[in-house]
Order: C-alpha cells, then sequence, then structure tokens
C-alpha cells in the first residue's frame, strides 16, 4: 500500500494529480482510519488507472461528445 506522494513519485506525477485522478474516480484508492482517513493506494490499483490511460487505442474511454449551447435569443 502506498500513499499519495509514493504513488506519485512511481508514476512520475504529482500528487496533486493523484488527488486529482481519485476524486475523479479515475485511481482507486483506500481510506483508513477515522473521518475522511489516510488515501493508501495498492499497486493493483495503480497498474489498472495506468491501463486504462493508456493511448494504444482502446483503452483510452472515448470523450463524450459536447452538448450543444442553446441560446435562447437566437431559438425561432
Amino acid at each position: 500500500m502506498m500513499k499519495v506522494r509514493e504513488a506519485a513519485e512511481k508514476i512520475n506525477a504529482s500528487p496533486s494529480f493523484v488527488y486529482s485522478a481519485i476524486s475523479d474516480g479515475r485511481l482507486r484508492c483506500y481510506r483508513i482510519g477515522k473521518g475522511q482517513g489516510g488515501i493508501r493506494i495498492s499497486e493493483e490499483q495503480l497498474q489498472a488507472f495506468l491501463q486504462a490511460t493508456e493511448k494504444n487505442g482502446e483503452s483510452v474511454p472515448p470523450k463524450p461528445a459536447p452538448r450543444p449551447i442553446k441560446l435562447k435569443h437566437l431559438e425561432a
């Protein structure tokens, strides 16, 4: 089990990037302790995150299409 800082060092990223990935739900983690608890990331969770972000074609989920902007003053 790794702390956020250790996971960030392992993938050569900043701790804030790891926190962001956790917040977005892209990187799974464990919360250990009372209250919000300390964040711990397993090797398997980190590998799953890296595989999901791999850009070899099918590993990267497609981006959703942007929503059309509705402007009331231009509607007919």
